[in-house]
């Protein structure tokens, strides 16, 4: 599905939460691997703006397969970084809610959770709703939610008025990344982007805090690396295990009065 503008979409989800929303088709959200939960509730601290970085044969033979090799650019230009921020600090209230919130997902207290929580909380783009599903999902251990939670922990915030949106880069994608099917954040300041899908393979250059694309070879979670083409055109080989989908797990919640609420936790298109 093509994104522009996300922090739109992130506006429409809370804006729902207080209404009955329509019943579409639901799509099965694809899933990419996510950093594992932060031990404490700390997000990032705001920083500056983003800067640039620094065949097979037909009979079998006892010849081992190269692995595919990435074609680098001739001349690499300086690529934008996307560290998360925290815009959300400055809004009233906000600081005590996401301690509050960040607290329940490390207790794994279902109860402190649903408390934060909108009573008619989004879950997904086909009618799942409420705090009685939230919980149900809690439960979930195929799910993971408590550990999708956490992983927000570290990934910023992004502030649109009464409306917070965690991770960050979810309300402040460029729009030259239209498709945010493909579209994936490198978390970490100094990633090796490798010539093979190999640990010891040539590190072609080091990337912080990228946007990068799926240049068509899928989304394995379990693989080890995965090909990825950079703004500029060149591909290599990250961990998997650094990279997260655009369209993952985010949490959206809206200010109702004095307080807030979480009014959606959603992942896919």
């Amino acid at each position: 599905m093509v994104m522009r503008g996300l922090w739109h979409g992130a506006a429409a989800l809370a804006a729902l939460a207080g209404c009955a929303r329509s019943e579409d088709p639901a799509p099965t959200p694809e899933r990419a691997a996510s950093a594992a939960p932060a031990e404490t509730p700390a997000l990032t601290a705001p920083i500056a703006a983003p800067v640039a970085d620094a065949s097979a044969s037909p009979e079998p033979t006892e010849t081992a397969v190269a692995a595919p090799t990435a074609t680098p650019s001739v001349k690499p230009g300086p690529l934008a970084a996307f560290p998360p921020r925290d815009e959300c600090a400055k809004l009233p209230g906000f600081v005590a809610f996401r301690d509050k919130l960040f607290a329940a997902a490390k207790a794994r207290d279902a109860d402190a959770l649903a408390a934060l929580a909108d009573p008619k909380i989004n879950l997904d783009f086909g009618g799942g709703a409420g705090k009685d599903e939230l919980r149900k999902r809690l439960a979930d251990p195929e799910r993971a939610l408590w550990s999708e939670i956490g992983a927000l922990a570290g990934l910023g915030c992004a502030a649109d008025g009464g409306i917070a949106t965690m991770p960050w880069i979810f309300s402040r994608l460029p729009e030259s990344y239209q498709d945010a099917s493909i579209a994936m954040l490198g978390a970490g300041a100094e990633l090796a982007l490798r010539e093979k899908p190999e640990a010891d393979a040539k590190v072609l250059r080091t990337l912080a805090w990228p946007l990068v694309e799926l240049p068509g070879s899928g989304f394995d979670p379990k693989a080890r690396f995965t090909e990825v083409r950079l703004a500029d055109g060149s591909r290599g080989y990250l961990e998997t295990a650094r990279l997260r989908s655009l369209l993952d797990y985010r949490l959206i919640a809206d200010r109702q009065g004095e307080t807030w609420r979480v009014t959606a936790l959603i992942a896919g298109d």
